[in-house]
Formats: structure tokens, C-alpha cells, sequence
């Protein structure tokens, strides 16, 4: 028997566990281990801070469906990894040993590297937590009673930059619903050398774009900016060049404020130098694997990724949904392959997808490869993304709650189901009665005889030859669908998901968005 076990419940963890579940054979375990009992999608936390989701829209108790996946979850927290005797103890002085171990913990907020900057004091808000985002929105509805200026800030090695100017379009668009718009001027601050750089860098539409849309909505942001403390009403900050110069320091004044902290790793692996680096995050190879111990790897922000670009001031490295879920298949893959003496797949070069939501509109960057030399950094913007960062929301949470699929053939099949269709009512399946998502002509070599059967069919029930066909094919597919199931399954989604973005027209680069995109 084979133990893997997972560390973290979020995006990264529970998608790690189902790939893992339907990958290993039924004698073979899988336990997930978090410090909290829910699943929540941390990407809807801007959202959760403006009114517009309540913690029950993108959070909700996770051990029932892990154990639907038959996955064992321990809602304990991790004090330390012994990659020697490849075990986890947890904080209750219990352990558990494992054959593999994916390191899927997320961050923590490195709130204690400022001063005024963690929430708890009350001085500015965070988003990061959903606890966080819930008081921000409380203390947002007594800022609207008395409104005056409004800051969004970034501290210096903060990382995944796009929810700070998400959020500052979020408040825009409530605010003219409000009509106080014109009551609160709104200021970014961020380390970035120029707007949209997001850790990215190669200015090219990101930055144009974003500095219209900003301008559009009369936002200004501050670059190059470093965060040097907080104070109630006030924040300190000290303004540098494009060469890190300094250039002088100064106060902004705010009403209320919302700030990103830069990550680091949770205590339990910060505290283990050989595991992970300065900062706390876990050191891998191009495998995804502890160049330590080859039989743990780490998925996810938690994992150490090097910073793309230098910039005059730190900014930490980026990261999305879409390259995390990426991350996940390639350490389940490994693992797989490590059991059966297979050769590994190389993590890069990884594409990154942000869907950053401007209420009626929205931007979406796409970044490909994630890392230098990249060929591809374009930024689109229209009420389209709006709409995917929507319905990604919906898609990812209703894949964690998707029951497991088993094979599901019986006598009602999509066959029969349309062949009673057609007996019905013939003559119902015309050329112009398809679809227009019919566009893409099919060859499919088959014996004469079967023309004949299709010929004759077709003529029996009334039906266009061709559209009858097409029709049969639809449904023989659906049938053949409903027979996958587990690591065939999620292969299908997967290559399904590939050929679409293939498909997809060369003026929307990252409008897909399955497996990540925020």
C-alpha cells in the first residue's frame, strides 16, 4: 500500500487529493491534513469585501467531500515535516507517516514586516483571509457614512499583484452606485516600477491598458513606492527611481485603507532551513521535488518560485490558479511515475491567467511561458471577462463539490434516448436545424455497408443523412464519457481543455480559464 499524503485543503490541496485519489489504485491511501475545516476560494475574497459574496458563497466544510473521493482529512495543523523518517506531526504532538508528500499549505501573511499592517490592529484591512474580508466589508459600510480618501497598497516582496487594482476598480464601481464617487479620491500604492507590471515585467499592453482604465475611473497610483509603516488616518512611504534611488519621502492620508502583505511560508516549514529557503518557502527541483527528500514535493504558492524580473524594489514572485492547478497535475503525475519507475515531467515552462473582475468590464492576462524568456504577455480587456471570472467562481467550486464519477451506462443511454426522440417526432434533425456550433466538418471513414445503414436509417425516420449522423456521433461520444472515470476522466478534461485554448481566436488570449485564471 501507498500513503500519500497532502498538506492544505485550498486550490492547491483538494484538487491534488482527487487527482491523487483517482490515480492510485483502491488499496492505496490518501489523507489530506489542514489547520482549518473548510474549503474556501480565496480568489472571491475582493469580492467577499465589497458585500458582493458572503462567507457561505466561497466557503463551506470540506471533509464530507473528501470523503465521498474516500480520502482521509485530519483538520489538524502541520508542526513539522521529518523528511528523514518520512513522517508529518501535527500540532497535538500525534504523527503520521507517509510514502509521499505534497506541501500544498498557501502562505501566510508576512503582516509583522510593517508596522500598522496586520488587521488586527484595525488600522488597515486585508483581504488575504476571509475572516479579514468579512471585517473589511463591516467597517467599509461605516466608511460609506463618512466617506473621504480611499487607499489601496502593496507592500514592498508582496506577490500576485492583480487583486490591488481589482479591488480599487471594485470600490470605484461601488462607490458611483453610491454616488460618493466624488467624494473619495482614490490612490494605489505599489512597488511595481510601472503600472501592470505584476511581477511579470515586458511592458507591452498591460501597462497601457491599465493606466487607461485607471484613468478612466480617476484612480491614482503611486509607483515605486515602499511602504515604510502605518498609522492610523496615515501611511509612511518613501518614493524611489527607476534606478532604486531614492527620491523623497511622504504621507498619504486615507479614510480607509486596504493593503497587501508580501507571503512567506507557514511557520512549520520556514523553521526547517534545509526544506525551504529564507522566506519559507519549500525548495524544489524542476520536478516539483525537494532536492532533499526526492518523495516530497510542493505545489502551490507555498512552493519557492524565484522572482522573474529585478525591479528597484522587491516584488515577490507571481503566481494564479491556472499555474497552480498546472503545478498539481505535474507533482500527481510524478508521484505516479516515481512509484512505477517512469521518467518525471518537467514543470516549465508554465503559463500564468489572470481574470482580474472591473465590475461591468474586466482584464485578463496571459503569460506564456511563466518565466523568461516568455513569448507571449498580452492583457484584453471587455465585459467578457467579467463574465468568466463569474463563472470560473462556479466552475471551481462545483468541481470540489462534484461527487466522484463512476461508469454510468445503462439502458438509457444517449442512444436510446435519441433514437425514442426520433421515432417520436421524425423529421426533426434538418441542416439548418443544427447548431452553430457545428462549424468544424468531420471525415470519418467507415465501411460502405454502414452508409447503407445510415442512408437507410436516415430515410426511415425522415432525418437528414448528415445531421442524423452528426446527431448518432454526439450521443455515441456521450455514452463512451460515461464509461470513464477516475484518472481516464480527468485525462479527457484535461486534453479537452487543450484543444479548446488551440481553438480559441487569436484576439482573446486568456479567456480560458478552466483549472485557473484569477
Amino acid at each position: 500500500m501507498t500513503h500519500v499524503v497532502i498538506v492544505g485543503a485550498g486550490i492547491a490541496g483538494v484538487p491534488a487529493a482527487y487527482a491523487m485519489r483517482n490515480r492510485l489504485s483502491p488499496k492505496d491511501k490518501v489523507t489530506v491534513i489542514s489547520d482549518r475545516d473548510y474549503f474556501h476560494f480565496v480568489p472571491s475574497n475582493p469580492w467577499v469585501a465589497m458585500g458582493w459574496r458572503n462567507r457561505n458563497d466561497i466557503a463551506f466544510p470540506i471533509g464530507p467531500y473528501l470523503s465521498e473521493h474516500e480520502i482521509d482529512f485530519i483538520p489538524k495543523a502541520l508542526k513539522k515535516v521529518d523528511g528523514l523518517n518520512n513522517q508529518v506531526e501535527l500540532v497535538d504532538g500525534s504523527r503520521l507517516a507517509y510514502d509521499y508528500l505534497i506541501l500544498a499549505t498557501g502562505p501566510e501573511a508576512s503582516f509583522d514586516e510593517i508596522e500598522g499592517l496586520d488587521p488586527v490592529r484595525g488600522v488597515v484591512h486585508s483581504v488575504m483571509d476571509i475572516e479579514d474580508a468579512l471585517k473589511a466589508y463591516h467597517d467599509y459600510l461605516q466608511f460609506v457614512k463618512n466617506p473621504g480618501a480611499l487607499v489601496i497598497g502593496a507592500v514592498q516582496n508582496s506577490s500576485i499583484l492583480g487583486p490591488v487594482y481589482e479591488f480599487a476598480f471594485l470600490v470605484d464601481a461601488d462607490l458611483r452606485r453610491r454616488n460618493l464617487r466624488d467624494r473619495v479620491p482614490i490612490t494605489i500604492l505599489t512597488p511595481e516600477p510601472y503600472v501592470g507590471h505584476l511581477g511579470l515585467g515586458a511592458e507591452s499592453d498591460t501597462r497601457h491598458l491599465l493606466e487607461q482604465a485607471l484613468a478612466e475611473c480617476n484612480i491614482t497610483c503611486l509607483t515605486n513606492v515602499k511602504t515604510q509603516k502605518i498609522e492610523p488616518g496615515v501611511v509612511h512611504v518613501t518614493l524611489y527611481d527607476d534606478q532604486g534611488r531614492e527620491l523623497q519621502s511622504s504621507e498619504i492620508p486615507f479614510a480607509y485603507s486596504a493593503y497587501w502583505a508580501a507571503f512567506r511560508g507557514i511557520r512549520a516549514l520556514r523553521e526547517d532551513p534545509e526544506l525551504s529557503d529564507e522566506r519559507g518557502f519549500v525548495k524544489t527541483d524542476e520536478y516539483l521535488r525537494s532536492p532533499l527528500y526526492p518523495n516530497i514535493f510542493a505545489v502551490g504558492v507555498c512552493g519557492a518560485h524565484p522572482s522573474v524580473t529585478q525591479t528597484p524594489l522587491p516584488i515577490g514572485a507571481p503566481d494564479s490558479v491556472y499555474s497552480i492547478q498546472n503545478e498539481v497535475d505535474v507533482a500527481v503525475r510524478n508521484i505516479v511515475a516515481a512509484m512505477n519507475g517512469e521518467g518525471l515531467i518537467n514543470s516549465v515552462p508554465l503559463r500564468a491567467k489572470w481574470i482580474n473582475d472591473m465590475t461591468e468590464s474586466g482584464a485578463a492576462l496571459l503569460s506564456e511561458p511563466h518565466i523568461p524568456l516568455r513569448n507571449i504577455l498580452d492583457l484584453k480587456d471587455g465585459k467578457w471577462v467579467h463574465l468568466a471570472k463569474l463563472s470560473f467562481e462556479n466552475y471551481f467550486i462545483n468541481k470540489i463539490k462534484l461527487k466522484p464519477a463512476k461508469p454510468s451506462i445503462s439502458l438509457a443511454t444517449h442512444i436510446a434516448t435519441l433514437m425514442r426522440r426520433l421515432q417520436s417526432h421524425p423529421g426533426t434533425i434538418r441542416p439548418d436545424a443544427l447548431p452553430r456550433a457545428y462549424t468544424t466538418a468531420l471525415e470519418v471513414r467507415m465501411p460502405k455497408e454502414l452508409n447503407y445503414d445510415l442512408q437507410a436509417l436516415s430515410r426511415t425516420l425522415d432525418q437528414d443523412a448528415m445531421a442524423l449522423a452528426a446527431a448518432l456521433l454526439e450521443s455515441a461520444l456521450g455514452d463512451a464519457r460515461n464509461m470513464l472515470y477516475g484518472a481516464e476522466l480527468d485525462d479527457l478534461q484535461r486534453i479537452k481543455r487543450e484543444l479548446m485554448v488551440a481553438d480559441l481566436p487569436e484576439n482573446q488570449p486568456g479567456v480560458e480559464f478552466h483549472g485557473g485564471g484569477t
